[in-house]
């Protein structure tokens, strides 16, 4: 049965910016994630937008690369990894598996956003990441914890908290801001794998 006055909620969800679906009065996934997403943004709009917002433009390394995209990333564990420890041992446990396991100067990430929203910087913008094979220079990559056992098309809520959600939106807004992103991926689109675990071009239309 609809409700009419969740068609006003659905209505004014849509109007900040978030995605609840058809205005139907029904309150299903899309809804309720809209509406998580929200309330983990303390009721501010959704900051969606990424085109360029600034002239500024952040420089990598000693060559000067200028950055113009952000790759998003997951660890790939699961959603009660380290859950007891917190998200600044899961931070430095990913920084351990770069530097011990892999031998990295230090983590590979610019951006790590925990699964309550929180985020963590890893290397400075203004130094080359280690994300993408081939495919670092000009690149801030940002991780979200979580993605075990995710396909390159689920859906961002199958594998990712709606705090998340939010986080990274406004993260790619903040960074937009400091330097023109033109161009906004996943890691699946430069390798074959299933990381981020979403289809990040399709989670920016809000499909």
């Amino acid at each position: 049965m609809t409700n009419p006055a969740l068609s006003l909620i659905q209505t004014g969800l849509r109007d900040l910016g978030y995605q609840p679906g058809g205005i139907d009065g029904i309150f299903g996934g899309k809804t309720r994630g809209a509406a998580e997403a929200w309330l983990a943004a303390s009721g501010a709009p959704a900051e969606t937008s990424i085109a360029p917002d600034t002239t500024s433009i952040i420089y990598q390394g000693a060559a000067r690369y200028p950055v113009h995209e952000i790759v998003v990333h997951c660890s790939a564990t699961r959603p009660g990894w380290l859950e007891l420890e917190g998200f600044a041992a899961q931070f430095k446990e990913i920084r351990r598996w770069h530097v011990e396991d892999r031998g990295w100067r230090d983590i590979g990430y610019h951006w790590v956003i925990g699964r309550s929203g929180v985020v963590i910087a890893g290397r400075p913008e203004t130094e080359i990441g280690a994300g993408v094979v081939g495919h670092n220079s000009g690149v801030i990559h940002i991780c979200l914890i979580g993605g075990f056992g995710s396909t390159e098309n689920d859906a961002f809520s199958t594998n990712f908290t709606a705090a998340q959600d939010a986080r990274l939106r406004a993260q790619i807004q903040a960074i937009s801001m400091r330097t023109q992103i033109t161009r906004i991926s996943g890691h699946n689109e430069w390798a074959a794998k299933a990381c981020p675990g979403f289809n990040v071009p399709s989670w920016l239309k809000g499909a």
